[in-house]
């Protein structure tokens, strides 16, 4: 256990101390979690073109894993400066999409291979391109900006080729004692305990928990939006990690963890829902009453940019940029898109979608 958090943290490798995961507290949490996951993976199956629809949901998991580290942006500001040029591109908004890019890299470097090295570096390396290097190569501290108090010293540098050799093996030594939840909570704080970069820590930690879900087969698409229940907790959560290296308090921050699965899984079920169900209105309301200009592709863009410029869905339709702005310029004045200006930059809104995707 760490007793001076000015020193480096002597981390004991996974496994942890025997946990009883069988208690009522964790079956019941664990019970109620995995049958919300469950509903969440099936649903998931049944959208059309899943990653591309995703994608402005994945940029609302984005926004909150970013705000935790004080990176502060708005879901309608990325979705529009994500559409500019990254030399027009506020720094907020170019981190919140190197997050969205990390995620996706992850989720294909997924279908090759397990939760590995390879593949922490590759989320790291998307997070931050212009300072990556690798695991860290000298000792590093978490401080309150306030008051300068160390808060904590991650283990000796010298240590982190060992100590993530020891979670690799962990996270992919599937088991059915232990409940994937549960392996993923344990896996989270160990990462975080390990702070195995210079930089960018608690985001590639955030990342990995889905990605270590999908790799169980718990999820189908990276689509649970923990940092969302992270962020509206985030003082319980950082005094849990605490607790777990300084008491070995393991019970307490899994139970907050299994409540953040559940609790999760049941929102993003409904924000899906909800986006499907527009999806299917809109397609509706444009094959029916827009046939000239209406196909699948066309309103699938419109829910995977749902801030566009003609520029943008010519590109992903192929067709004439003068097309593509008579398209929505024709959609704008049926009311089911508002168009709207941003300096040099035309903008068509499905304002509705954008509705769902600020709650």
């Amino acid at each position: 256990m760490l007793n001076n958090p000015a020193c480096p943290h002597n981390l004991a490798l996974l496994p942890p101390p025997k946990i009883d995961f069988k208690s009522q507290s964790f079956t019941d949490l664990i019970t109620n979690a995995r049958v919300e996951l469950a509903e969440l993976k099936g649903f998931s199956f049944s959208l059309p073109n899943p990653m591309l629809l995703l994608s402005p949901a994945i940029i609302k998991e984005s926004v909150a894993s970013s705000e935790i580290e004080n990176i502060n942006t708005t879901v309608i500001k990325v979705l529009q400066y994500q559409l500019f040029p990254e030399a027009e591109q506020t720094e907020p908004d170019k981190e919140v999409l190197r997050y969205k890019d990390a995620v996706i890299s992850g989720f294909e470097y997924l279908k090759k291979y397990a939760v590995s090295t390879r593949l922490i570096l590759d989320v790291q390396n998307k997070l931050m391109p212009t300072a990556y290097e690798g695991y860290r190569k000298q000792q590093n501290q978490i401080i309150n900006n306030s008051t300068k108090e160390v808060l904590y010293t991650p283990p000796l540098y010298s240590q982190i080729p060992n100590l993530m050799s020891n979670w690799e093996m962990y996270v992919n030594q599937l088991s059915s004692e232990i409940d994937p939840l549960i392996r993923s909570a344990i896996a989270h704080y160990q990462f975080e305990a390990i702070h195995p970069f210079g930089d960018g820590n608690g985001r590639t930690g955030r990342i990995l928990i889905v990605l270590q879900l999908v790799n169980e087969k718990v999820l189908s698409l990276p689509i649970l939006y923990i940092s969302g229940y992270i962020n509206s907790n985030r003082s319980e959560y950082y005094r849990l990690l605490g607790e777990v290296t300084s008491k070995g308090n393991w019970n307490e921050y899994i139970l907050f963890m299994l409540k953040g699965f559940y609790l999760q899984a049941k929102e993003t079920k409904a924000t899906l829902f909800k986006i499907m169900e527009l999806f299917f209105e809109f397609k509706k309301a444009i094959k029916e009453k827009h046939k000239k200009i209406y196909s699948a592709d066309f309103v699938e863009v419109l829910f995977s940019y749902p801030i566009i410029v003609p520029a943008k869905l010519a590109s992903e339709l192929n067709i004439h940029r003068d097309t593509a702005s008579k398209y929505l310029m024709h959609l704008a004045k049926a009311g089911l898109l508002k168009d709207s200006k941003s300096g040099k930059y035309h903008l068509f809104i499905n304002e509705k979608l954008m509705k769902i995707l600020k709650k």
